[in-house]
C-alpha cells in the first residue's frame, strides 16, 4: 500500500457553505423515521424498506489500534444498494411538498450512479418517467441498473469541468428546461441533507444509545455528512465529524484532477454541503482506496464500493493521528462510526476486477 499522509483542515468557513435557507427548509422534509419493528411486518412498498440499515463491529480491520471501537453502518444494505435510497425519497418529497411535481412529470438528474438509481427507484413506486445524466467513467454495472428501471441514461465527458456546457450538470440543466420536466438537483435540493436528518442520523443516535466520540463519512454532494451531522451535534455538541475526500477533490484544499474513486468530491461546492459541521477532513488516493475497499470485503465480509475503501482508507489515517497523538490508548478508548456509503457490487468490473486494478497501476 502506497504511504498516506493525513490532511486536517480545521478552518470552519467558505464562501459557498449552505446557505440558512437551504439548512432550514431541510430539518422541515416530510419523512418519518420508521420504528424498526415495522421492518418485520408487510410493507406498502419497497421505499418502506429504506433506512435502519444494521451498524456492525470492524473486528479485524483496525485491531491494531487499541482502544478504537469502529461501528460501520451498512447503508449498502438499502434496498437498491446505497444510502441514496434516502434522498431519492427526500428530494422527490421536497418537490411535491412545494408543488414542484405533478402526475405525469419527468425527472431529470445528473448523478455518479447511486443517486439516480435512488431516484429510479421512488419515480418507479410514485410513477414519474426518469433522464439521467452520468459521468463516462462510471461503472458499467450503475449505467445497467439505470435502464433496468427504465431510464433514460446520457452519458458525458468526465474530464469537463462542472459549468462546462458539455458537463453531466449542464446538460441535465438543459433538459429540465423542457415543459414537464423536473430537475430534483441534489446539489441544492434541501431534501438531500434532510432525508439524513430525518433518518440516518436518529437512527446512529439510537443505535449506539448517543455513545459516539467520531461521525467519519465521505463527501460527495455532502449530503449524509452535514445532515447526519446536524442532527448529531444537536444531541452531542462535543461530537468531532471527520470528511474523507479524494485525491483531486477541491473539498480538503487538493488542485482540481481526476481520479477514478466514484460518488464523493468534487470540483465544486455544492451548496447543501454544511461545511462548519465538519471539524477536520482527510484526504486519501485512489490506491489506498481500493485496497482497502478488498480488505474489507475479505477481512469483514463486507462487500462495498471504492468510496467505502476511501473512507476506511481516511478513518486508518486519523486513527494513526490520533494515536500517534497520545488521543487514543487503552484508558482513553473512542468510539468511532464510519458510513458504508454503497454496495461493492456496483464496482465487479473495476475494484473487484484484478485486470481492471492491474491496468489502472493500482496492483501488480
Amino acid at each position: 500500500m502506497t504511504p498516506a499522509t493525513a490532511t486536517f483542515i480545521p478552518e470552519k468557513t467558505h464562501a459557498t457553505a449552505i446557505s440558512a435557507g437551504i439548512e432550514a427548509k431541510s430539518t422541515a422534509i416530510p419523512l418519518t423515521l420508521q420504528k424498526p419493528e415495522a421492518r418485520y411486518g408487510i410493507m406498502d412498498t419497497v421505499l418502506d424498506a429504506v433506512g435502519w440499515t444494521p451498524m456492525v463491529r470492524l473486528n479485524r480491520l483496525f485491531a491494531e489500534f487499541e482502544g478504537a471501537e469502529v461501528l460501520a453502518k451498512l447503508e449498502y444494505l438499502n434496498p437498491n444498494g446505497s444510502m441514496k435510497d434516502r434522498i431519492g425519497m427526500g428530494m422527490i418529497a421536497y418537490a411535491e411538498q412545494q408543488g414542484l411535481l405533478k402526475p405525469g412529470d419527468t425527472l431529470v438528474e445528473p448523478t455518479s450512479g447511486n443517486t439516480g438509481l435512488g431516484i429510479c427507484m421512488a419515480a418507479a413506486v410514485k410513477g414519474y418517467k426518469v433522464i439521467i445524466t452520468m459521468p463516462v467513467k462510471m461503472s458499467e454495472e450503475k449505467r445497467r441498473l439505470i435502464k433496468a428501471f427504465g431510464a433514460e441514461l446520457i452519458l458525458c465527458p468526465t474530464e469537463l469541468a462542472f459549468d462546462h456546457p458539455d458537463s453531466y450538470i449542464e446538460v441535465a440543466k438543459r433538459l429540465a428546461q423542457q415543459p414537464n420536466h423536473v430537475m430534483l438537483n441534489q446539489y441544492e435540493n434541501p431534501g438531500n441533507p434532510g432525508a439524513h436528518y430525518a433518518t440516518t442520523g436518529p437512527e446512529i443516535w439510537q443505535q449506539t444509545s448517543g455513545h459516539l466520540d467520531y461521525f467519519i463519512s465521505g463527501m460527495g454532494t455532502g449530503g449524509i455528512i452535514s445532515g447526519t451531522s446536524k442532527f448529531l451535534k444537536e444531541q452531542h455538541p462535543t461530537l468531532q465529524v471527520i470528511g474523507i475526500d479524494p485525491e483531486g477533490s477541491i473539498f480538503s484544499g487538493d488542485t482540481p484532477k481526476a481520479y477514478q474513486v466514484e460518488g464523493i468530491g468534487y470540483d465544486f461546492w455544492p451548496a447543501v454541503l454544511n461545511r462548519p459541521l465538519i471539524d477536520e477532513m482527510v484526504r486519501v488516493n485512489d490506491q489506498d482506496s481500493f485496497t482497502e475497499a478488498r480488505r474489507l470485503c475479505r477481512e469483514e465480509g463486507i462487500l462495498a464500493g471504492g468510496s467505502c475503501g476511501c473512507v476506511i482508507a481516511g478513518t486508518r489515517q486519523f486513527l494513526t493521528h490520533l494515536k500517534a497523538a497520545g488521543q487514543l490508548s487503552a484508558a482513553n478508548p473512542k468510539r468511532i462510526v464510519v458510513v458504508i456509503h454503497d454496495t461493492g457490487r456496483n464496482y465487479l468490473t473495476k475494484v473487484y476486477n484484478d485486470e481492471w486494478m492491474q491496468e489502472k497501476g493500482f496492483m501488480e
